[in-house]
């Protein structure tokens, strides 16, 4: 706890520092806020695939990689030019609307769930995220457009209990690259996925990357990237330290999620 609390006041005053140059104070953002208990690493190790670009790439390298093989967890990906099968580059597609061609073909399931594994076996958990631009959500029509494509894998997931399927909300954009009513139904999205999407399925769980990363509501810039967790002014890719934020949270959550799934005593 000592800690804990230790890093909490290290955090406020480099946040601090940094929002004299126009950066969000640590108030505004996720690091104020509990990761909540971590019940430890697995009881039994596993292997995961995460379905992800270049966002994901910059929270691999800053941290999140390290953290996950430290956490029991074998780790594979399928990125960019990745997992082709009859010519259709899975690893090229993960935009919200792409997401029910890869999991409800079944043999673009079976690809991804069994990623550079041997024999014939399947991956315990199976992650996925699309990129920062899927949070341009630009119209209600849009927002509900996405919520009937994530429920239309429902099904397929449901139908695979001995799997582990860990969502992502979309990462947010930079103040520069978006407008305060989209920024605000990417985290309608996020609230809606994390809290109601699959509430009843034990086997789906759903890490909100999105608050993670993003500056708190009724903060001014509100939904936005906040700017010390951002590449830059003009770049959404997470940070350094945007990649600690979100390693900070996810590890205890998925710590959390793996237990309440069932997959860990």
């Amino acid at each position: 706890m000592i800690l804990l609390r230790r890093a909490f006041a290290i955090a406020g005053l480099v946040a601090n520092a940094v929002g004299c140059k126009g950066q969000a104070p640590v108030e505004h953002t996720s690091l104020v806020n509990s990761p909540g208990a971590d019940p430890g690493k697995p009881s039994r190790p596993l292997t995961m695939v995460w379905l992800h670009h270049s966002t994901g790439d910059a929270l691999l390298k800053g941290g999140l990689l390290n953290a996950l093989r430290g956490d029991n967890i074998t780790f594979h990906d399928i990125n960019y030019s990745e997992a082709t099968v009859d010519g259709y580059v899975i690893g090229d597609h993960t935009d919200v609307p792409e997401w029910p061609k890869t999991f409800n073909t079944p043999k673009f399931f079976d690809t991804v769930t069994s990623w550079e594994l041997p024999n014939g076996k399947h991956h315990d958990v199976v992650m996925f995220k699309s990129c920062y631009p899927n949070s341009e959500i630009t119209s209600d029509a849009m927002l509900d457009d996405y919520k009937r494509t994530y429920s239309d894998l429902l099904p397929t997931f449901k139908g695979h209990p001995e799997t582990l399927f860990v969502a992502m909300s979309t990462p947010p954009l930079v103040k520069a690259k978006t407008e305060p009513d989209a920024a605000a139904r990417a985290r309608k999205f996020a609230a809606w996925l994390t809290t109601e999407y699959a509430a009843d399925v034990k086997n789906v769980k759903v890490f909100d990357l999105f608050n993670a990363l993003a500056i708190l509501p009724d903060k001014p810039d509100a939904n936005t990237l906040a700017p010390q967790f951002a590449m830059g002014r003009k770049d959404s890719h997470p940070s350094h330290e945007g990649a600690q934020a979100v390693t900070r949270q996810f590890i205890p959550w998925f710590n959390r999620a793996v237990r309440e799934a069932g997959f860990s005593d």
